[in-house]
C-alpha cells in the first residue's frame, strides 16, 4: 500500500510539473530522450511539454532520500510521461512489488498498472527508478522499443 501510494506520488510530481529549464544531463536526438543517462524512445508526433519537466526534485520517502528528473511529451490526442528517481541508498526490486503486477514490455521487466485512465509503467535500471506513464499502454511499448 505505502509503496503504490510513493509511485503515486512520483507521478503526481509529473503531472503537476515544474517550470524549469532542461537539465544538463537531459537531451532529444532523433526521437529519443535521455533522462539521468536513461533512453527513451518519443513516438512520432509527441512533442515535449516544456513546462512539465521536472529537474532535480529532491524528496524523501520512509528514510529514502532521491532526486527525480523527468519530461512530459503531448500530442493532440495523448499524454506521456517519463520519470527518472535516482536514490542515495540501496535500492532493490522490492520497493516496486505493491505496483501493479509484474509485466515484462519488450524486453522490460517491471510492473504496470492500467488505471483505466492511465497506464504506468515501473522498473528499475542501473539503481534507478523509472516510471512510463501514458493514456494507453500501445504507447509505453512505444516508448520501450
Amino acid at each position: 500500500m505505502y509503496k503504490k501510494i510513493f509511485v503515486l506520488s512520483i507521478l503526481a510530481i509529473v503531472m503537476i510539473g515544474c517550470a524549469y529549464a532542461a537539465d544538463s544531463t537531459d537531451s532529444l536526438n532523433n526521437n529519443t530522450v535521455t533522462i539521468s543517462g536513461i533512453n527513451f524512445t518519443i513516438p512520432e508526433g509527441f512533442t515535449e511539454d516544456v513546462d512539465g519537466a521536472i529537474v532535480n526534485e529532491s524528496e524523501s520517502y520512509e528514510g529514502y532520500n532521491y532526486v527525480t528528473n523527468g519530461k512530459s511529451f503531448e500530442n493532440e490526442n495523448h499524454f506521456l510521461l517519463m520519470s527518472v528517481s535516482e536514490y542515495e541508498q540501496n535500492i532493490t526490486e522490492d520497493i516496486l512489488e505493491d505496483v501493479g503486477d509484474e509485466t515484462t514490455i519488450n524486453n522490460v521487466t517491471g510492473r504496470f498498472d492500467d488505471m483505466g485512465f492511465l497506464a504506468l509503467f515501473s522498473y528499475i535500471q542501473d539503481d534507478k527508478v523509472v516510471v512510463i506513464t501514458a493514456d494507453d499502454r500501445s504507447i509505453i511499448e512505444e516508448v520501450l522499443s
